[in-house]
């Protein structure tokens, strides 16, 4: 199952303060259904057997009631995202509302077994859907990262758009060997962006394909993707750092 650590996110918010509960539940009832499980294989009794069915029912239930309450986490996120744009906020929205639809019929589903074997049917509805479930979550964590990085860029090239037009329209103000040095700086700071948007492109390709894979290929992935993320985000800083060396620089005309 998918749990990412609170550090993907800027804030702690409510939804996530009872994602958390919601997971120390979930250890607990995983832990009583291990116990009972393993007393029903071994001694093969009634009681054991009524013991097994009572935390296995709990087990799914929870197992159903956790990924929801994460992908209700996500979806507040979507709400309170401020990067994100109208068109991608009602894409993502959907997908992880359907996906939160779906836990919650298959965790009505585990009230209603009667016997141990109804429970694999219940089981099995979640794990023949949790690719989908998986991929959904994925893509929307990397969407949601793309439109801050997204916020951050804006930021970056107006920046960089004013200070182009400046140097462009105050040429005369500096020496020529300054006006080289800081025309060449421009360059870089401008290829720092440019392997920032490709690197983006590659993230947003990739994370399309998500849906099409496996499950060992979407976590796969999903490893390279924030891997990538990291990437671009460096390569984004990098560029405003040296944007503000070339800001100082042309302020002091040095």
């Amino acid at each position: 199952m998918f749990f990412l650590p609170a550090t993907v996110w800027a804030s702690s918010t409510s939804a996530y303060q009872e994602y958390l509960q919601e997971f120390d539940k979930y250890r607990t009832i995983l832990n009583d259904f291990k116990v009972a499980r393993a007393e029903y294989l071994k001694f093969k009794t009634l009681a054991s057997e009524e013991k097994a069915l009572t935390a296995t029912k709990a087990f799914v239930s929870q197992r159903s009631y956790l990924l929801r309450s994460y992908l209700v986490f996500v979806a507040e996120r979507i709400k309170e995202n401020p990067s994100m744009s109208p068109s991608d906020k009602s894409l993502y929205s959907t997908m992880i509302n359907n996906e939160i639809q779906f836990l919650a019929g298959n965790a009505a589903l585990a009230g209603s077994i009667a016997k141990l074997s109804d429970a694999n049917g219940v089981s099995e509805q979640l794990t023949s859907h949790y690719t989908i479930l998986q991929s959904s979550a994925y893509q929307t964590i990397v969407a949601l990262k793309i439109a801050d990085l997204g916020k951050l860029d804006a930021s970056y090239y107006e920046i960089l758009t004013k200070s182009n037009d400046f140097i462009q329209n105050n040429k005369s103000a500096y020496a020529p060997e300054t006006l080289v040095r800081l025309e060449r700086w421009m360059l870089q700071i401008q290829n720092k962006r440019s392997i920032y948007q490709q690197k983006i492109e590659e993230i947003q390709k990739e994370n399309a394909t998500l849906k099409k894979a496996s499950l060992e290929e979407i976590t796969a992935s999903f490893t390279r993707i924030q891997k990538a993320l990291a990437d671009a985000k460096q390569y984004l800083g990098e560029g405003a750092s040296y944007l503000q060396e070339l800001t100082n620089a042309m302020q002091y005309k040095e």
